[in-house]
């Protein structure tokens, strides 16, 4: 148990990702939301444009 060490939240946030939803062609990790869907997908919601 030597190899472990203490992870922040900003680790524990990219790790805990989840997975990507199939269709998806451009996931933002940081939002956790898609940007772009496959065609066959194209109903699924986007992520909010900033102003």
């Amino acid at each position: 148990m030597e190899n472990l060490k203490k992870l922040n939240k900003a680790e524990l946030k990219t790790i805990r990702g989840g997975l990507i939803p199939r269709g998806c062609i451009s996931w933002d990790f940081t939002v956790r939301c898609c940007r772009q869907w496959d065609p066959m997908f194209w109903e699924n919601p986007v992520c909010p444009v900033p102003y």
